[in-house]
């Protein structure tokens, strides 16, 4: 597992929702096994956009880097990329690029994206894309203020909520759809911590509540490592919420890759 974060209970908790693939705080995550391209090399102006998501960052999608282009202009070619078979071993970083980007445009069809699926096992790619347009939504939250976004990640913390979601598509690490919805859940958590919103904070003390009571033993099951998750998250929320998430991702200790 590849991290340079201290916070490993936090590594490990995302590691598992992920995949079993590890990932670092710039928010993006590695793609194991896939061919051997340039990495970025902090040159003078960015470089296409195209040309930047398809590089493979070992240490995930690098935030600074991302901030350098202007969302107005490159979100339309992001989504025309999303919708390209062709780039699907890029989808990935195209769905956290535009997460960072904050392009509420990115909202509807990062949703669409998420749900679209014939009930067939997903590829590692598509897995991993998809699981993270959840989680890459609170980056617009954050950014843009979006309520559509907001609102599903807070109506997403709910297990049984992902049910009635329109997610037909199988995991290809889990047996169970319950287990599918639990790591949905535990993304919906990550993304409220991401946005660094006041409400977003509102509903995760209030999981963490939860965690105390008579419900807190089937919320565990539900959502394996829910505590730490929620936990971590809280922790991301106050930095985002002072700093930004310039001032988060410039820190040592960011709790949320």
């Amino acid at each position: 597992m590849i991290s340079i974060i201290p916070r490993l209970t936090m590594v490990v908790a995302v590691a598992v929702l992920l995949g079993g693939h590890g990932c670092r705080p710039t928010g993006g995550q590695p793609r194991p096994g896939m061919p051997a391209e340039p990495q970025a090399q902090h040159p003078t102006g960015p470089v296409t956009i195209e040309t930047f998501v398809r590089r493979v960052y070992v240490g995930g999608v690098p935030y600074d880097e991302v901030s350098r282009y202007d969302p107005s202009s490159v979100t339309p070619v992001l989504l025309a990329m999303l919708s390209d078979e062709k780039e699907e071993s890029h989808w990935t970083n195209i769905v956290v690029t535009l997460g960072m980007l904050g392009d509420e445009r990115a909202v509807e069809p990062l949703l669409a994206f998420l749900r679209s699926g014939d009930g067939k096992t997903l590829s590692a790619d598509r897995y991993r894309a998809k699981t993270s347009v959840v989680m890459s939504l609170g980056y617009i939250v954050n950014k843009s203020g979006d309520d559509r976004a907001l609102k599903f990640l807070v109506d997403g913390v709910s297990v049984n909520v992902w049910k009635h979601r329109g997610i037909g598509w199988k995991s290809p690490y889990h047996r169970s759809r319950q287990a599918l919805y639990g790591q949905l859940a535990s993304m919906s958590l990550l993304g409220l911590g991401l946005s660094g919103r006041p409400e977003a904070a509102d509903v995760l003390v209030s999981v963490k509540r939860r965690l105390t009571t008579s419900d807190g033993k089937a919320l565990r099951a539900q959502i394996p490592g829910v505590a730490g998750i929620v936990e971590e998250s809280l922790k991301a929320n106050a930095i985002i919420a002072k700093s930004g998430l310039d001032g988060y991702y410039a820190g040592e200790t960011n709790p949320i890759p």
